[in-house]
């Protein structure tokens, strides 16, 4: 009778998962991904409920007021893009680059190591998480807009404009990977700060800048998502660059942090 050892045996490769299997860990990975933030109001309602009451405060009732913006639909529409960004970029940042930390902290990821999901459903569910907060807070500042009358867009053109706003989420996303693989959890809420808040007011979303400050505008992606978003919702004022050119530095930025986290988190967890 033919025996096999345990050498033999444990050098079997497991079977491969059925590519339906995958799908599902990996909608499940990502429901329960939004389901812990939802969870969590310290974390979600700043992200959800907040853009669309600043927006009402500063883009409809202050600028509201001045004479450029009621004269000018073009300037109305480039501080609603504004918003948006905003709305888009805060879960990715925050919600990705703190909760890693955190979770990196805790050992969750050894943990998570040692269970049988796929490679990447972990990281892929966070991306997930900052889109769909991402399309809700997008979603309520563009409904605020639509019940004061403060835009005049129309539904392609604000469907146009939601979808790259969501799709525009990823790079920040990396981005908030980047922090969360490279900060403790203490540390990453001071550096995910460091960069939101001054390229939420250096790249130009909500007013123009002076002109010594114009050139630097380049540098934040932040900028340049605003440039994609005014392209596709055909907003003819406030466009400072190329499309295609904007595109690519998104992308650009995507790869770059996004590929720095994943090497830092493959190493060293």
């Amino acid at each position: 009778m033919n025996s096999f050892s345990a050498t033999h045996v444990a050098a079997i490769p497991p079977p491969d998962m059925p590519v339906g299997r995958v799908i599902r860990a990996y909608v499940s990975e990502a429901g329960c991904e939004v389901l812990q933030h939802l969870r969590t109001p310290a974390m979600s309602l700043p992200f959800l409920a907040l853009p669309s009451m600043l927006y009402l405060f500063f883009g409809v009732l202050l600028a509201g007021a001045s004479p450029d913006v009621r004269s000018n639909p073009n300037l109305a529409a480039y501080i609603f893009s504004g918003w948006c960004a905003y709305a888009a970029m805060g879960p990715a940042l925050f919600e990705i680059g703190c909760g890693l930390a955190a979770e990196r902290d805790a050992g969750l990821l050894k943990l998570k190591r040692a269970l049988p999901a796929p490679t990447g459903s972990y990281l892929g569910a966070k991306l997930l998480m900052s889109m769909v907060f991402a399309a809700i807070a997008v979603g309520s500042v563009i409904a605020m807009a639509l019940a004061m009358g403060s835009v005049a867009l129309t539904a392609g053109s604000l469907i146009r404009l939601a979808i790259v706003m969501v799709v525009g989420a990823v790079p920040f996303a990396a981005i908030g990977f980047f922090i969360g693989a490279y900060a403790s959890g203490s540390a990453a809420p001071a550096f995910a700060n460091l960069i939101f808040l001054p390229m939420l007011w250096l790249s130009g979303l909500f007013f123009p800048l002076p002109k010594i400050l114009e050139p630097w505008v380049v540098i934040w992606p932040a900028f340049h998502l605003n440039q994609v978003a005014l392209a596709a919702a055909g907003v003819a004022g406030f466009r400072f660059l190329d499309p295609r050119i904007a595109v690519a530095v998104l992308i650009g930025v995507t790869v770059l942090f996004g590929g720095l986290s994943v090497r830092r988190l493959a190493r060293v967890g």
